[in-house]
């Protein structure tokens, strides 16, 4: 069987800077099972995966537009400090998950100005190049009620919505 839209792909894999270093592996975040064709995948890496078979490997780099996008200016802006829960210390490079108008995000503090706070939007990874070792461990077609059900919540990896 080969990787196609509607298919359930579980596959070990390591995604890595342009300079390396580690960012996430199964080895650390055990192996990943996702539906192919439907987005929740890096693009680039869904590319690279289609047609192919259980057993086969890839071993790419992803330019940021295929993987978590370009940085964006206006993903970055200035907000209250009032936003903030009251309990927390701000500190620049701090990230916040919250949810905006395009579903769940991260947030991450570029610099604070007394009661105002500039937050960049962007995926932590935007404009990022990235590289993806990975291996197919299994390949099969998704149930209809996967396919209608698929997107929500299934764990802690989060590496994968764009």
């Amino acid at each position: 069987m080969k990787v196609t839209k509607n298919s359930i792909v579980k596959i070990e894999y390591v995604m890595m800077d342009h300079t390396g270093e580690v960012l996430e592996s199964s080895k650390i975040d055990g192996e990943y099972e996702y539906l192919h064709g439907i987005g929740e995948m890096l693009p680039g890496v869904e590319k690279a995966l289609e047609g192919l078979e259980k057993g086969a490997s890839i071993d790419i780099v992803i330019p940021p537009e295929d993987g978590f996008g370009i940085k964006k200016d206006e993903y970055v802006e200035e907000i209250d400090k009032d936003d903030f829960p009251e309990d927390v210390k701000l500190e620049k490079g701090m990230e916040f998950d919250v949810e905006d108008e395009d579903g769940d995000a991260i947030i991450t503090i570029v610099e604070i100005k007394g009661d105002k706070v500039l937050v960049d939007k962007n995926h932590p990874l935007a404009g990022e190049t990235l590289k993806v070792q990975a291996e197919i461990l299994d390949i099969r077609m998704a149930e209809d009620w996967e396919i209608e059900h698929w997107g929500h919540d299934h764990g802690d990896h989060e590496h994968c919505d764009n």
